[in-house]
């Protein structure tokens, strides 16, 4: 079984050596070597990100607000509507 083993990790790493070799990976650091500088290097321009807008500001935080507000209310006025309604106290 050690046999086995070691024979199959000889083939992986010949194998590696042997397909590395074939697609150029030891020839990626000459080919940028070989790129001509241009003549004229063109700068990218860098875009300046606007403020948001009124809307995204202010109405959207607003809403999400009221919105919480609502279910929390909701939820108080079950409470208090239902549950109160299923059970009654008993006084000695």
């Amino acid at each position: 079984m050690k046999k086995f083993i070691f024979s199959f990790l000889i083939i992986l790493f010949i194998s590696g050596i042997s397909y590395s070799s074939t697609y150029g990976y030891s020839d990626i650091s000459d080919e940028h070597e070989k790129v001509p500088i241009p003549a004229i290097v063109i700068k990218e321009e860098v875009e300046v990100q606007e403020d948001p807008q009124w809307t995204y500001k202010f109405l959207i935080p607003t809403s999400v607000a009221i919105a919480t507000l609502v279910i929390i209310g909701n939820i108080v006025q079950y409470f208090r509507q239902v549950t109160k309604k299923r059970y009654k106290v008993i006084k000695k």
